[in-house]
């Protein structure tokens, strides 16, 4: 399909993210080959989205979420989430089109991405040429189209200080009493936060519930598995 922003404008810019240099130069062929004339910027890094935001004006951002902060350190899709957040915050009208092999992370900031203004797609590595070409298009256009994480959902709320919670214990492997001095509340709140995930994660076994390891293991399995951590 064509672009309906290529027939309206002479040449526009795209930002492309992603730090494997095969994948980089791979969807520069087939954008290049969708839409002409166009000029495909790229940044490797999360520093180098802003660095290239502050120089020009763009009409959509391709990012892969897993990213390195700088040149030289590991990706993460934890980076690539901050990024995203602090991207829509300060342009909250950008056209946004999410490329990745792991979107699961996205329902962690579902309310953010539902309140942007500018377009915002979701595409899934492994999908078709055509579909990303669609998805693409879409996001340029404005449009948004975010069905996937939709089906992640599966209609999981969680407050911030319950994300804390998973994160100090299963990303920095903290215990309770250190995780409620990191948060700055009693360890009976933590406990309570603990209470609360169970029940969006699912675990109502008795039997699961008398062993706290048993039930921290699959607290963890279940958060991994549904995106809420990395």
């Amino acid at each position: 399909m064509g672009s309906h922003l290529s027939n309206d404008l002479p040449s526009f810019k795209i930002l492309l993210v992603d730090d494997h240099p095969t994948t980089l130069s791979g969807t520069i062929v087939v954008l290049r080959q969708q839409y002409q004339p166009v000029e495909i910027l790229v940044a490797q890094t999360a520093q180098e989205i802003f660095t290239q935001l502050k120089s020009c004006s763009l009409h959509l951002v391709i990012l892969d979420l897993s990213i390195p902060e700088t040149i030289g350190d590991t990706a993460r899709g934890e980076i690539g989430i901050t990024a995203l957040k602090r991207l829509m915050a300060r342009y909250p009208t950008q056209n946004i089109a999410i490329l990745s092999t792991n979107i699961k992370p996205l329902i962690r900031i579902r309310p953010e991405i539902d309140s942007h203004q500018g377009g915002f797609t979701v595409i899934d590595k492994a999908q078709s040429t055509d579909s990303l070409l669609a998805r693409v298009d879409a996001a340029l256009n404005g449009y948004s189209d975010t069905r996937e994480i939709k089906g992640f959902q599966s209609g999981i709320e969680l407050k911030p200080e319950w994300l804390d919670v998973l994160n100090l214990a299963f990303q920095e492997g903290l215990q309770d009493k250190a995780i409620a001095q990191r948060l700055g509340v009693q360890p009976t709140t933590v406990r309570h936060y603990w209470t609360k995930l169970y029940d969006v994660l699912e675990i109502y076994s008795s039997e699961e519930r008398q062993d706290g390891k048993n039930v921290r293991t699959r607290a963890e399995i279940l958060a991994r598995q549904k995106g809420l951590i990395d």
